[in-house]
């Protein structure tokens, strides 16, 4: 499994409106718990591309939605020798 960026947000509410937006801005955007390696808390991350970041901060701070942070999650191989 490849590198990947997730965004986080303090409430779902926050992350159900950027998803909207996003995908109406034509971006590939999916909802899913916010992994172990942010956070050990329960709530909903934004899976998105890394390549994208400053343009979505960007869009987020136009559109005045919430975001606390951006996280890229790096899948470590693991070696069995």
């Amino acid at each position: 499994m490849k590198d990947y960026c997730v965004v986080t947000f303090e409430i779902t509410q926050h992350a159900l409106i950027f998803e909207k937006n996003m995908k109406e801005l034509g971006y590939d955007v999916k909802l899913m718990p916010v992994p172990r390696q942010v956070s050990s808390s329960c709530g909903t991350a934004a899976k998105i591309s890394c390549d994208k970041k400053e343009e979505i901060l960007n869009i987020c701070s136009e559109k005045k939605i919430p975001v606390e942070g951006f996280h890229k999650i790096e899948h470590k191989k693991k070696s069995w020798f």
